[in-house]
């Protein structure tokens, strides 16, 4: 079994691995279950990358963006990473 403190490691790895993103940030973790999977859900915050939006865009939005990854508490494995959306 996974407890939370592995989970974010976990997730921080596949935030390096996969999004190329070394530099983030814990921002929410979460017991849940999906698709009848327990899992962590674990948010993560980097850097937006700003050059790619224009500067009429760049005015309201956050510099950072949120990803949830999705970990199984028994395994490890990664089961989804989602898009985060945040409210303002």
């Amino acid at each position: 079994m996974i407890d939370a403190k592995n989970a974010v490691q976990i997730a921080k790895q596949q935030a390096a691995g996969m999004l190329d993103q070394g530099s983030t940030k814990l921002e929410e973790i979460e017991r849940d279950v999906y698709k009848t999977r327990d899992i962590w859900s674990i948010t993560l915050s980097f850097p937006r990358d700003l050059n790619q939006v224009s500067a009429i865009a760049r005015l309201g939005m956050d510099p950072l963006q949120y990803k949830r990854f999705l970990i199984d508490v028994e395994t490890g494995d990664l089961v989804a990473i989602r898009l985060r959306e945040v409210a303002f």
